[in-house]
């Protein structure tokens, strides 16, 4: 029985660069091993046919992301990667040699000062297979509006893949457009993470239904804007999934989340509901 269309793992919570609209990580710095990898994707190959290779932290930084695909290769599972890019022209040709990597979602509102970056992810994305979808993300837009560096992305956009001004005007006014075979540019607003401080409210949420998210050290959350791990639901490497799932705190967040009243203090202040 495959029960979520998405588990996100975070094979490491480290990153190299620091943007200013990223959540700070208060846990201790890791790297998950390729022997712990294996033994979620053995503990959650029944429960999903899609792993998501962050919560936080850089995937591609790692330096077994090839035999963790491999691994996720091995268990019929497909891959989704959130990348800001940096690294990924060191690793595109191997990449490319994977037929289950489903998305790669590139973050190009990243903060980051690398030379030719954008034309760097632009060219070596013919490396990938005619299976991956390319998601460009700018997701730090005020109001659903470009600011001067998002301006300047789609500008890039346009010329490399020689956009007419009317697709770059469907860029500008629409969330999501197609604009070549398996290629998306998608916008959003900028994002406010969720703060156990900030003030109560009501609203639904698709986790722990449609999603669960595993922590570096094996912990178990609902979602992937529990960054620092604050609803810890149990641990991958010592318990079986459906026991964590049969769990009371699971099971009386689900049910709160149905009712539209999350139990749980970091999941009241969670803005993203309000999408619901």
């Amino acid at each position: 029985m495959k029960k979520y269309k998405k588990i996100y793992i975070e094979i490491t919570n480290v990153c190299n660069l620091n943007c200013s609209f990223c959540s700070s990580v208060e846990r201790k710095r890791k790297f998950m091993s390729t022997s712990e990898f294996e033994t979620i994707l053995k503990k959650v190959n029944n429960y999903t046919d899609i792993i998501y290779l962050h919560v936080k932290g850089e995937p591609l930084i790692h330096p077994q992301i090839i035999e963790m695909i491999q691994l996720a290769e091995k268990y019929k599972l497909k891959v989704n990667i959130t990348t800001n890019g940096v690294l990924f022209e060191k690793y595109s040709k191997e990449l490319g040699k994977f037929n289950n990597i489903s998305k790669i979602n590139f973050s190009l509102h990243s903060e980051n000062n690398k030379h030719n970056y954008l034309e760097s992810i632009f060219n070596n994305i013919n490396h990938l297979s005619n299976n991956t979808t390319i998601i460009y993300r700018l997701w730090t837009l005020k109001d659903g509006r470009l600011d001067k560096k998002s301006t300047n992305i789609v500008d890039k956009i346009k010329k490399h893949y020689k956009l007419s001004t009317e697709d770059v005007e469907k860029i500008i006014k629409e969330r999501n457009i197609k604009i070549k075979s398996s290629i998306y540019v998608d916008k959003d607003n900028y994002f406010e993470w969720p703060h156990i401080n900030k003030h109560n409210s009501r609203g639904y949420c698709h986790a722990l239904k449609t999603h669960i998210a595993i922590l570096v050290d094996g912990t178990v959350v609902p979602c992937c804007l529990d960054s620092n791990g604050i609803i810890e639901l149990g641990n991958i490497y010592n318990q079986e999934l459906d026991d964590i799932i049969k769990s009371q705190r699971y099971q009386n967040l689900r049910k709160s989340f149905q009712d539209r009243y999350p139990t749980e203090r970091l999941c009241q202040s969670c803005t993203f509901k309000e999408k619901f």
